[in-house]
Formats: C-alpha cells, structure tokens, sequence
C-alpha cells in the first residue's frame, strides 16, 4: 500500500523522487523537517530514501514539559508527546529512562513505566493513517543529596540485554533535529537530550 501511494515504480533504481506536499498528499507518515534541507528550505527526496527512513519505527517528540528549577528532594515532572513515523513498531521488549547527566557525566536513571512496543503509528484500520500522539507521563522525586548544578534532562532507550545495554549503537535515536545524542566519554549510553534542569 505505502509503495503504491508514492507511486513506486523503479525498485532496482534510486532517482525517482517526490515532495512534501505529495507525501501528504499521499497521507503518508512524515517528520517534521524530513523534506528539509539545512537551513529550512524545501527539498525533494528520492522514493528509495524515504522507504529506506521509514521501514520499522520512526520515533519523533513532538513536545516537552518540565521544570526549569528543583530542589534537591523535589518531586520531578515531566510529560512527552511522542509519534511515531515509521510503518511499524518496536518488536523486541526494551525499557525507557528518563535521564539527569550531570556536567561531570554523573547519571541518574529513572524507569519509565511504558512499553515502547506500544508506540503504534497508527491505530489499525485507520485508512488515514493519522499519528497516534503517545503520552508519557514520568513523576518521581529526585535524591535529597543531589549535588546542585544544571543536569541535562533525556530520554534514553536502550537495548534491553545486560550485555549490550550501554552500547549506543543499540539505544534509539529520534529522528528530530532539535533533541542532542548524548553519550559519555567512556562511549556508553546513547540518550536523547531534550532540556536542561537546574537543581539548587
């Protein structure tokens, strides 16, 4: 179906392309940016790229809410919209975090309680194909002994076997530009920056 509607002609060949407002046109799943160019101007992509980008998942955030100032022992809310662009989900079970990293790399993980494997595209039937806006809720008071200072704030997806847990090249990466990939000097994590909180 999602070849058909981009009118997919040439699977041996790579120069076929098409435009945001066709894909739209078309009701296919789109990031924001995606049809973009560096700085902001309209780009076309070539069909392959495009399936290429979406097989499996295709996380996006769509918006953060946190506070900008706690206190050591504060309760630490945050709320995330996500969307999934892809033409699938996740198959394999895997936890998420939220993340404090503090400026000298001291980590804080906190467990969500979700399961990622849920974040459909779209919901079944759904012949529009409109995106399912996934809301993740995360409340937990941070250690009463935190060191004051800026923490940068993240969400981190890893792989769920001990083995290969902090290896980045297994963690999930959003596809937005404005989220920073983190990992520490040692090469570990892999977590998607989204803000900075300031604990004092």
């Amino acid at each position: 179906m999602i070849l058909r509607a981009i009118g997919y002609r040439n699977p041996h060949g790579q120069s076929d392309t098409f435009t945001g407002p066709e894909a739209r046109t078309a009701k296919l799943p789109v990031s924001n940016g995606y049809f973009e160019g560096v700085s902001g101007e309209s780009i076309a992509r070539t069909q392959f790229e495009y399936i290429r980008d979406h097989l499996g998942y295709r996380l996006e955030m769509r918006g953060a809410s946190f506070p900008e100032i706690l206190k050591p022992g504060d309760i630490l809310t945050v709320q995330l919209e996500l969307v999934n662009r892809g033409f699938s989900t996740l198959i394999n079970p895997r936890n998420a975090y939220i993340l404090l990293i503090s400026a000298d790399e001291e980590v804080k993980e906190f467990l969500l309680d979700v399961d990622p494997r849920h974040w459909q595209p779209w919901a079944p039937g759904d012949s529009e194909f409109k995106p399912i806006v996934h809301q993740v809720e995360f409340e937990h008071a941070i250690p009463a002994d935190l060191p004051t200072g800026v923490y940068s704030l993240g969400l981190w997806l890893p792989d769920a076997h001990d083995r290969i847990r902090l290896d980045p090249r297994y963690a999930v990466r959003l596809a937005n530009r404005d989220t920073t990939w983190w990992t520490n000097k040692k090469g570990e994590y892999g977590v998607n920056v989204f803000g900075t909180v300031h604990v004092k």
